[in-house]
């Protein structure tokens, strides 16, 4: 009676330590609105229509306002969004990248992102129109390394504040779909993101933000569904993420949802609920490794399904390459920038047909601690490992082949 008051009480406390993480502030923007075909835009699909949206683009920046893409398939290059304004994909309308890669722009060693939008603030692209990457060309160059430079993401967003993606359908980019960078106050919901499963590292949401909510989305890509990242020390970025909302996200082919394997900023609060994952490679994974990692601590996870996955449970501090065995490496040092994973509660969580039950490998000199399962029920192939880990309770909880345990505190099973 008294372990359960006293888990009780355990729990109560780690669950009022996590805010509830959602957007705060919506972007505000304009009344003024800017037609791109009003400014010699063709969506015709052969009409290379760069110079003329960005002109439009251009006026909003000066005005504030809506520049609005009609039905049509509007070829294009590299464009820039500025401060206050919101691109609209009318339905029907298509925004199309083009992929003639011999005469490609390029900038600071790279392709340039299809849309770069750099410090601003009051961001929105909506609507039921699509953003077309055209990736496959790109893939099967990269794939044949035929590819001189970094190949164009499709939406690029770095140091923005109240960013707000609705509706829209984002598919086939040469490389990430969704790439957000050290922002505040991101809404992203009720858009889908596609690319086939053998896509080259076409992740759909790569995101560092504070105060950020990702909801009603349908993605489906060759990488990361979603990957929370937070900081690269070689490159002197160590941005902060906290207070991070994932709900009601559907997630189909790719490697999941995820967290690192950069994570030396540090990451703080995150909910994960209400979620979907069928034919993900991994399904919850956090991945990083000593001298790119960082505290990863108050995370939740409640009311998922995981079906038809390999690792749906998936916890390591050796990413990307692991030992074969947990006892292969014995070293206690304390070197710069350990990743500490801390404070993780799963609950009501239900895996089905799965490669690898759980997977949870701390280091020796930074275990994986205080780890709460509440009723999840795994049915796996193979049972898994737990390796150097602290206060993992299982509660309510079966695991149909039991993990093999190694320098592991574990209870419940």
């Amino acid at each position: 009676m008294m372990k359960s008051i006293i888990f009780l009480l355990c729990c109560l406390v780690f669950t009022g330590s996590i805010a509830l993480a959602q957007h705060t502030a919506l972007p505000q923007i304009p009344a003024n609105t800017f037609l791109v075909t009003s400014f010699g835009a063709a969506g015709d699909g052969k009409t290379l229509n760069t110079v003329t949206i960005q002109r439009a683009l251009d006026s909003a920046r000066i005005h504030g306002g809506k520049v609005i893409i009609p039905k049509g398939i509007f070829l294009c290059g590299p464009l820039q969004m500025y401060s206050h304004t919101a691109l609209e994909l009318q339905s029907g309308a298509i925004l199309r990248l083009r992929n003639d890669i011999a005469n490609y722009p390029i900038g600071n060693e790279r392709y340039l992102n299809f849309i770069s939008i750099l410090d601003a603030t009051d961001i929105k692209i909506s609507g039921p129109g699509t953003i077309d990457g055209q990736g496959q060309n790109w893939w099967t160059k990269y794939t044949d390394k035929e590819l001189q430079y970094r190949r164009p993401q499709l939406l690029f967003i770095e140091k923005c504040k109240r960013v707000e993606l609705e509706g829209i359908l984002t598919l086939d980019p040469p490389n990430t779909h969704i790439s957000l960078r050290n922002c505040t106050d991101v809404y992203i919901h009720d858009i889908r993101i596609q690319a086939p499963d053998e896509s080259r590292n076409t992740d759909g949401i790569n995101v560092s933000a504070r105060n950020c909510t990702i909801e009603n989305c349908d993605i489906r890509t060759g990488d990361d569904n979603i990957a929370i990242n937070f900081g690269d020390r070689n490159k002197g970025e160590l941005p902060q993420c906290s207070d991070i909302l994932i709900r009601n996200c559907f997630f189909g082919v790719g490697h999941g949802l995820s967290i690192g394997s950069f994570t030396s900023g540090g990451l703080r609060n995150l909910k994960v609920e209400h979620c979907e994952f069928d034919g993900t490679t991994s399904g919850l994974r956090i991945k990083s490794a000593r001298g790119r990692g960082g505290i990863v601590e108050n995370l939740r996870y409640s009311d998922l399904t995981i079906k038809n996955c390999k690792w749906p449970i998936f916890f390591s501090c050796y990413y990307p390459k692991e030992p074969l065995k947990p006892e292969q490496d014995t070293s206690f040092a304390d070197v710069p920038f350990m990743p500490v994973f801390r404070n993780i509660r799963c609950s009501n969580i239900r895996v089905v047909n799965a490669g690898t039950g759980i997977r949870i490998w701390g280091l020796p000199g930074s275990p994986i601690t205080d780890c709460y399962f509440e009723n999840v029920q795994i049915n796996a192939d193979k049972p898994g490992e737990i390796s150097y880990a602290k206060g993992l309770r299982f509660i309510s909880s079966t695991i149909k082949m039991k993990p093999e345990l190694y320098h592991a505190e574990v209870s419940g099973l």
